[in-house]
């Protein structure tokens, strides 16, 4: 038994001067991991080495709250018990709340109002969690997926007889095939593809994204140089308005309006045969100088500010100076509308760097997910994108990414991602998205919950997070520790697996990801997998 002053004393005193070295070395090795990022420093592979090396485990107990995360206001309370959320009615099963149609058919047809988003207030929102039909299997990987879908994960046969002469979707066994057949195209879209090819370039990288739309003010949406496809009525009227079942006159003055309005915003019809016409949007407003009659121009200040805007009648002119560039080349150049100063408080520098954080933050997502560009994500979202670049340090055949820009995010950055290729859209995640259940497989958010703090609950966001991610689909948390905490507590409610790791500089960053994965239950199931 050790004295004071024999031998067993000696290693007691060890454990201080022990502690004081490890402390000295993660802060210098943390000093010097901030020199680096500055962008003066060029030991950072040899910094991250020895940090892995030296075992910084003695700060595991540190509180953050106190010293990293003050105004977080998330007490370390992550023992705490919270009430497990119940599954919701099976009738819930394909709930999507802005769009429900019992709630949609109370507002007026009046423009088509009742097929706007409609959400319910706050005291007639679900907490509970949407189940999915019984016998929900996991899409098939990409591209089997695009042809076949499990017939368990969408068991309504309906489509199938109404649809049967188009050849847009068949019942064969246990699964759904999709043969790729339309209303303008039964016997397959290969054809209908190949005639749009040979007016619009779509082997060149100029033309990336495309929007299927069923009507309406397409111009705002539509970029300069841009192309837009018409199929079907009007088009081709004078052959087949008695197959159509509508009078020829209406079809007719129908397609007289439309003509009239591509001429007033500078289109130019570049084909029409059959059922088919495309027009080409002015690739700028000088085009359009010498007509007779000129379009009402939008006089609002701020033409990104559309979420829950009344439609107006008029364009929104295009940005001087926009080039566009062929993609992927478009998808790490600096965006005209940052070299043009169009985003405020955007530099080029800034881009640039935010570009190189995300691949590094990539880069550490897939040691710890290490399936994440294997096939197994095919729908993937980003719910705070910001400028896209977590999409585009994934840049994969494999996936897609929706990039959501929150309506209270401090800049504007929509714009940004469309330039860059990507694809996105604003939404305010206080309210639900509109989407069916289960459509994404990965779902990403950096600093959203600290972002919505003082907007809405963070159990109101973890719950339509759940809604739209399918069984055994994975998200990524990136965010300051407090907050992570809080909602780790709740997603472990919601039947989630968690586990929450440092930020990939080293645990003395407040900044932490946590990751997670929805277990397999489906309705009428008390029991899930935990696998």
């Amino acid at each position: 038994m050790a004295t004071k002053g024999n031998p067993g004393d000696n290693r007691n005193n060890k454990g201080p001067v022990s502690i004081f070295i490890v402390v000295a070395l993660c802060g210098f090795f943390y000093i010097l991991g901030l020199w680096q990022r500055s962008g003066f420093g060029k030991g950072d592979s040899i910094a991250v080495e020895i940090t892995k090396h030296a075992d910084c485990s003695v700060l595991s107990d540190l509180n953050y709250e106190t010293h990293h995360d003050g105004d977080a206001g998330t007490p370390d309370d992550s023992d705490g018990q919270v009430k497990e959320f119940k599954p919701c009615d099976d009738r819930y099963i394909d709930y999507t709340p802005c769009h429900d149609q019992a709630r949609a058919m109370t507002f007026p047809r009046e423009n088509m109002n009742y097929r706007e988003r409609h959400c319910p207030p706050q005291e007639e929102k679900l907490h509970c969690l949407i189940a999915a039909p019984r016998g929900y299997a996991t899409p098939f990987p990409w591209p089997k997926s695009r042809d076949y879908v499990p017939y368990a994960n969408a068991p309504y046969k309906s489509l199938t007889v109404e649809k049967a002469v188009q050849n847009w979707i068949q019942y064969e066994g246990n699964v759904f095939r999709f043969p790729g057949g339309g209303t303008q195209f039964p016997q397959g879209a290969d054809a209908y593809i190949n005639e749009l090819a040979s007016v619009i370039p779509l082997d060149n990288g100029m033309v990336r994204t495309a929007l299927d739309t069923g009507c309406g003010e397409v111009d705002r949406v539509l970029r300069p140089g841009g192309y837009w496809i018409l199929a079907g009525p009007p088009i081709n009227w004078k052959n087949n308005y008695h197959a159509w079942q509508r009078p020829e006159d209406e079809l007719k003055e129908e397609q007289r309006q439309i003509e009239d309005t591509a001429k007033l915003l500078c289109w130019e019809k570049k084909h029409e045969k059959g059922e088919i016409a495309i027009w080409r949007k002015a690739l700028n407003n000088d085009e359009c100088s010498e007509q007779d009659t000129q379009p009402t121009i939008c006089e609002s200040a701020n033409s990104d500010d559309v979420w829950y805007k009344k439609m107006e009648n008029c364009i929104t002119p295009a940005k001087p100076g926009t080039t566009w560039k062929p993609f992927p080349e478009r998808l790490n150049a600096v965006p005209a509308r940052i070299t043009s100063e169009s985003v405020r408080g955007v530099s080029t520098e800034l881009f640039e760097e935010d570009n190189r954080l995300w691949k590094k933050h990539v880069n550490a997502y897939k040691r710890v997910n290490k399936i994440i560009d294997s096939g197994r994500y095919r729908n993937v979202m980003d719910m705070n994108a910001g400028f896209g670049s977590f999409a585009a340090a994934l840049d994969s055949p494999k996936l897609w990414v929706m990039n959501v820009v929150p309506t209270i995010a401090e800049k504007a950055t929509l714009g940004v991602v469309f330039e860059r290729g990507l694809i996105g859209i604003y939404h305010d995640w206080c309210e639900a998205f509109s989407t069916y259940p289960r459509t994404y497989d990965l779902i990403h958010a950096n600093g959203l919950f600290s972002l919505y703090k003082n907007e809405c609950t963070a159990e109101d966001i973890l719950l339509e997070m759940d809604r739209i991610l399918r069984p055994e689909g994975a998200v990524i948390l990136r965010d300051q520790v407090g907050v992570l905490k809080q909602v780790k507590r709740l997603a472990k409610a919601m039947r989630w697996n968690t586990k929450m790791v440092d930020h990939e500089d080293g645990p003395l960053i407040s900044e932490k990801v946590l990751y997670a994965v929805k277990r397999y239950w489906v309705a009428g199931d008390n029991s899930t997998s935990s696998d």
